[in-house]
């Protein structure tokens, strides 16, 4: 039951940020601040309805590349009563986290678009119990 609610929130926040451009290559290019929310925006209910954001991590550099990290959270005012009890829980717990690789062709939407459906699959790939 918590995998299915945890899942469904991802793919409403993934939805999120597919429908928006500028949120896609905001992500590919690794813009933000360590801590800091990625993803939703947090106006309206998206905090609510989503039910989970994506938070800034650290940006690390591997074999020469650089990536940024995310982290994927639970909201504690999710409107979906299992996911509101798993944040009350534990509201800092990062259910997942994946990379982005940054840099090069990051501002080409199609280029930017590709990783970041890459990155909420490896969210997905990479869930924890």
């Amino acid at each position: 039951m918590s995998r299915r609610a945890r899942l469904e929130s991802l793919e409403k926040l993934q939805s999120w940020v597919l429908g928006r451009n500028s949120q896609i290559t905001k992500l590919a290019q690794g813009q933000g601040i360590a801590g800091t929310r990625a993803a939703p925006s947090q106006s309206g209910p998206n905090d609510s309805s989503i039910g989970s954001r994506l938070d800034h991590s650290v940006e690390v550099e591997i074999d020469g590349k650089k990536y940024r990290k995310y982290k994927w959270q639970i909201n504690k005012n999710a409107a979906n009563a299992t996911l509101k009890e798993l944040a009350n829980k534990d509201s800092h717990k990062d259910w997942s986290e994946a990379d982005v690789p940054i840099g090069s062709n990051a501002s080409d939407v199609s280029d930017a678009k590709e990783k970041v459906e890459k990155l909420f699959s490896d969210l997905k790939k990479n869930m924890k119990s």
